[in-house]
């Protein structure tokens, strides 16, 4: 191998020549150094080279890798989009179709080349093509996605349902330059959902008349209970009646006789006193006797009172034989049947069983009875309601309280109208839509069943009638049945007894009234609560 300049040798050389030439060593020694440092520079080129080399096949390797990753992603998506049961596409700003998939060309029935850069136009029904285009352009513009269920027309004419979403296709700079989308058939679905919702509106149509039904065998039941309710006290009035009227017969016929003997006896008493002087002339111990028995039992007082104590005794008796009668008219059972009937001597009969109970609450109860005609009704049904309401009315008064009861002919159809007025203290409006409600009751617990005004509408509504209530809180309310004059017959009669509305309530008697119907509907005073159909005061409970 040859050796460098500057080797040993050189150096030798420049020795032996330095003596006899100086400036031949200077450049010698100049060439020399200029070696060393091409040598070093060399010997760096050379590293640096074989740096280089390393590191461009360690990048080519690694582009090789990324292309090799590049290659398997787009298969994969390929192999993705390709698969995938729903139609995917994309298309430029000109909605023009830059990419679909095959499911896409299928739902065509047109091949790939054929559908690139075609626009919607080319495909389906003009109003549909523009529909899709606006979606398109409200996609880019907003940036928003699209997810919706629409109706769509294939390209051989069939309606679907197809659910579409659509996403804003972004270029490197992040500004759109197209539109993205991906929708598939839910038709099957979208009949699935509105059968579920049809089965649905059948269920909650089942749930409510299983509920009206149940509604409505609550309240039969109820009617039941209170017919045999009314049976029963009326065969228990009728006893008892019967039973005070035995022994009232013979006390008032006991009555009349002492009545008619004291007079007799009186005589007799005057005509002895007249006997004094003489008794007291010939039997002087007698007249002492006389005259301390005298004293003692003030005879001249029993004297004096004895006719009026008769005739308050009778007065007494005659009380409690009118109310027998009204005790018996009460609880006349053939009075269940339908009959033409003057409803006055009910209502009077209703009055006189309230009166004590009226009474004992410092309530007054005035009457204003007009002349009626005859009615064809089941009277005991029609007096039970009557009774009810009084007593609503009466339990709605305060002490000095005032109740008034009016009959009279209606004024504009043949029937007739009975008004039970109270001066209470009213019931609210948010009440009165509920008081005819079977078992609502406003009194606390275990004083009303909440029956009373129910089975009173029922009861009005029986016989094709209608209950109406009227009320200014603070100020009473004013209950009115109003009855027409020829009855339906039975069957009819038992189809019209609806079930009862809400609409009642400011008492709540125990006595289970009915069904009132919906009022007139007059004008209504300043601050007046008017209740439909049914009406008024709740079974004051």
């Amino acid at each position: 191998m040859a050796e460098p300049l500057g080797g040993p040798i050189f150096w030798i050389l420049a020795v032996t020549w330095s003596v006899d030439n100086p400036a031949l060593v200077s450049t010698v020694l100049l060439m020399g150094v200029v070696a060393v440092a091409a040598t070093l520079s060399s010997r760096a080129l050379r590293k640096r080279h074989r740096a280089l080399s390393t590191d461009l096949e360690a990048l080519s390797d690694q582009r090789d890798e990324a292309q090799r990753a590049l290659r398997e992603s787009e298969v994969i998506y390929h192999s993705l989009v390709e698969t995938l049961p729903q139609s995917i596409l994309r298309k430029n700003l000109d909605g023009r179709f830059t990419f679909v998939n095959t499911r896409f060309c299928a739902e065509l029935g047109r091949p790939f080349d054929e559908i690139i850069g075609k626009t919607d136009h080319d495909f389906y029904p003009k109003d549909l093509a523009e529909k899709y285009r606006a979606d398109d352009r409200r996609v880019i513009e907003t940036g928003e996605t699209l997810d919706v269920v629409e109706k769509h027309v294939t390209p051989q004419g069939a309606l679907i349902h197809v659910q579409v979403m659509k996403t804003p296709l972004l270029g490197p700079d992040g500004e759109p330059i197209g539109v993205q989308g991906i929708f598939w058939d839910v038709t099957e679905r979208v009949r699935a959902e509105e059968q579920l919702r049809e089965k649905n509106v059948e269920l909650e149509n089942l749930a409510r008349s299983e509920s009206q039904a149940h509604e409505r065998l609550k309240q039969a039941q109820s009617l039941l209970v209170q017919n045999e309710k009314l049976a029963s006290l009326g065969h228990l009035v009728a006893g008892v009646a019967h039973e005070i009227n035995n022994p009232l017969s013979f006390v008032s016929n006991n009555v009349a006789v002492i009545d008619r003997d004291l007079g007799d006896v009186l005589s007799l008493v005057a005509l002895y006193r007249g006997a004094e002087d003489l008794i007291r002339e010939h039997n002087p111990e007698l007249i002492g006797e006389i005259e301390e028995l005298d004293a003692e039992n003030d005879v001249e007082y029993c004297i004096e009172h004895l006719p009026r104590l008769i005739e308050r005794t009778r007065e007494g008796l005659r009380r409690i034989e009118r109310i027998v009668k009204e005790l018996r008219l009460f609880a006349r059972v053939d009075e269940g049947d339908w009959n033409e009937v003057d409803l006055n001597p009910g209502v009077e009969s209703s009055i006189t069983m309230v009166k004590g109970y009226a009474r004992k609450k410092g309530v007054e109860i005035v009457m204003e009875l007009g002349a009626l005609p005859v009615v064809r009704c089941r009277a005991a049904r029609i007096h039970q309601v009557i009774l009810n309401l009084l007593t609503n009315a009466v339990d709605a008064c305060g002490e000095n309280g005032r109740v008034t009861v009016r009959t009279m002919p209606e004024p504009d159809a043949p029937g007739v109208r009975v008004d039970v007025e109270d001066n209470g203290r009213g019931i609210p409006p948010e009440v009165l839509d509920r008081i005819f409600d079977p078992f609502f009751t406003t009194k606390p617990i275990g004083e009303g069943t909440g029956l009373g005004l129910s089975i009173s509408y029922g009861i009005v509504r029986e016989h094709h009638g209608r209950i109406e209530a009227r009320s200014t809180v603070g100020h009473g309310a004013c209950f009115s049945v109003h009855l027409p004059l020829a009855a339906p017959s039975a069957g009819s009669a038992a189809a019209s007894a609806d079930p009862p509305r809400s609409g009642d309530a400011d008492t709540d008697s125990d006595d289970e009234p009915g069904d009132p119907p919906a009022p007139r509907q007059a004008p209504a005073l300043a601050g007046e609560t008017r209740a439909a159909a049914p009406t008024s005061r709740e079974n004051e409970s």
